[in-house]
């Protein structure tokens, strides 16, 4: 699972090739002439810090990455980026980082274990809090940090916790994943030289919680180790919020006509409470790439229109198609009690008075619907391929081997070629 996490995280990182966020954050990085060993993609070498820093914000900029759903959280963006850039710096072997990324991940999950609803509610971006602390978590185990520094190395993660929901729909969002990257680098750095820092804040009510949620209806709850949360991700099949990801199946799955799109009246998505806080109280009419990926009535009407909801769909300068604004402005979402993170029911009304209906419970690409290695390699093709052309099939078959053999050198000899 931590391959095909990784497979996933260089897709959409590759695939973010021309996002100016990715790029502003990568040439401001390189302004700071940092020396050190690590890979930037799309750039040179740098000190460990400022590679997760842009590597990180570039995993993030499609919003195409993966999500661990209890958390809330893009769990491998910042995860795997602070774990490759530390891991190349120290020299450090495949195995090594997978069990780094694994450490990360699973510290990351366990720490947000049902706390993903109540914490974005509140305006807190999973990814920024969770993520922070699966990137120090995973940094540790590179900097071989014994029990006592782990802790002040998560301490100092912690009180740097960031990232508002506010900020969707800006670059802001895919920049939490990349500071998530660097501080969690940091800390544990600070940590290993003697540095200190608060050790209780994850017990309950022992601070970060009760700064999240200031209600204090919600508090950490005492981790039981047992099974792996890494094998209860989800990945993206679409390049949107994944809130979205059950209307657009359900959109998908009826398959309409183009005389039928144009016959629509009305279509009314029944969406679970937190899809419509984050998605559902849009206009329809996105001004940007960004905020369609936040629109749930956008992504609706793409589905509707046969649109694979891809990268492509949302790619700069923005040029929304009319006729896909036009059924966007149709879409009327509400909260149905019934459906949770990855079920959605969509009801489309026709002029004639004909209805169609279809009901998503799981949505493709969470636990109960996974994505499998055959559908990871036709995104990462669609994704790698534009930059990579031929060698995109060769750059796949490494990452499957990652840890099993001395991959890494084979794999940044093609990234040099970005």
């Amino acid at each position: 699972m931590a391959r095909l996490c990784l497979a996933d995280w260089l897709g959409v990182a590759i695939g973010a090739a021309d996002e100016p966020a990715g790029r502003i954050v990568r040439e401001v990085a390189a302004g700071w002439h940092s020396e050190g060993r690590a890979t930037v993609l799309f750039g040179a070498t740098a000190a460990a810090p400022f590679a997760a820093l842009a590597n990180g914000t570039l995993a993030h900029c499609l919003d195409f990455d993966d999500t661990y759903v209890r958390a809330i959280t893009h769990t491998s963006a910042p995860v795997w980026a602070a774990t490759l850039a530390l891991g190349e710096e120290n020299g450090a072997d495949e195995a090594a980082m997978l069990s780094a990324f694994v450490t990360g991940f699973e510290t990351a999950a366990r720490i947000g274990d049902g706390l993903g609803e109540p914490v974005s509610a509140r305006g807190w971006h999973g990814t920024g809090v969770f993520g922070r602390l699966g990137a120090a978590a995973a940094a540790s185990v590179l900097l071989r940090l014994d029990a006592e520094r782990v802790l002040h190395a998560l301490g100092a993660a912690a009180t740097q916790t960031g990232g508002l929901t506010a900020s969707f729909g800006t670059m802001a969002k895919p920049f939490h994943a990349g500071r998530a990257a660097m501080d969690g680098i940091v800390a544990a750095q600070l940590a290993a030289s003697g540095f200190t820092a608060a050790t209780g804040l994850f017990e309950p009510g022992g601070g970060l919680d009760n700064a999240l949620v200031q209600d204090r209806s919600v508090t950490f709850a005492p981790i039981e180790l047992t099974g792996w949360r890494i094998l209860e991700n989800s990945f993206k099949p679409y390049a949107a919020c994944h809130l979205t990801h059950p209307a657009v199946d359900a959109a998908r799955a009826l398959a309409l006509s183009t005389n039928e799109r144009g016959a629509i009246a009305s279509v009314r998505a029944e969406i679970g409470a937190l899809a419509e806080h984050i998605t559902g109280g849009k206009s329809g009419a996105p001004a940007s790439s960004l905020e369609g990926k936040f629109d749930l009535k956008y992504c609706v009407a793409l589905g509707l229109h046969g649109q694979s909801v891809s990268a492509a769909d949302f790619r700069e300068p923005w040029q929304p198609d009319p006729a896909v604004c036009a059924t966007a402005r149709k879409v009327e979402s509400v909260v149905s009690p019934e459906m949770g993170f990855a079920s959605a029911r969509l009801a489309v009304e026709f002029a004639d008075g004909r209805r169609e209906t279809a009901h998503v419970p799981i949505a493709k690409g969470h636990p109960g619907n996974p994505m499998n290695w055959d559908d990871m390699h036709a995104k990462f093709e669609a994704l790698v391929t534009p930059c990579l052309a031929s060698r995109s099939e060769a750059l796949f078959s490494l990452v499957r081997e990652f840890g099993r053999g001395e991959v890494l050198g084979e794999i940044r000899s093609v990234l040099a070629r970005l």
